[in-house]
């Protein structure tokens, strides 16, 4: 069996040169569209790449600036309230007003540190303890001293003490 010559007829010619002729447009046209996108998608890249930069930047500047701003913040950060907390009250089964009447002969020994700034109250904390501790507070004919348990720090001075009558 033999290949029949489709070399001699032109209509089998037209075909196959259609056939390459179709797909060297087609190839043509593919490079012409990938090379559109590739070329758009280069620019949009390079466009992002400078916004992250850009981005990256002003970020890298707030948070400098915030640091700056905190520190600064911490240096100014002061006292503006002492709060005293009572833990065993109940259990004297004091009397309201001795019991603020305590409260404010302690807020009394405490009213230097209002407006001091954090750090400084902090580094005084101990003497600022021994002060209250060492203070008999005299409230009509009972005498009574302070036991600090804890103490909070910050904006506002909370202080959980514990109250001792004190021996005459």
């Amino acid at each position: 069996m033999r290949v029949p010559p489709y070399y001699k007829r032109p209509s089998w010619q037209r075909f196959f040169a259609g056939i390459i002729l179709g797909i060297i447009i087609g190839w043509f046209f593919f490079l012409f569209h990938y090379g559109q996108i590739y070329g758009n998608l280069v620019i949009k890249m390079s466009e992002q790449e400078d916004t992250i930069k850009k981005q990256n930047v002003r970020i890298e500047e707030l948070l400098s600036e915030q640091d700056l701003q905190n520190e600064e913040n911490k240096k100014k950060l002061t006292i503006q309230s002492i709060e005293i907390h009572f833990m065993n009250d109940r259990k004297l089964r004091l009397n309201k007003l001795t019991i603020y009447e305590l409260k404010q002969q302690a807020l009394n020994e405490l009213t230097f540190l209002e407006r001091m700034d954090i750090e400084s109250v902090s580094k005084t904390k101990d003497l600022m303890i021994r002060t209250l501790e060492n203070k008999v507070f005299v409230i009509g004919e009972s005498r009574y001293q302070l036991d600090i348990r804890e103490v909070y720090l910050f904006t506002t001075l909370q202080l959980h003490v514990k109250i001792i009558p004190a021996s005459t």
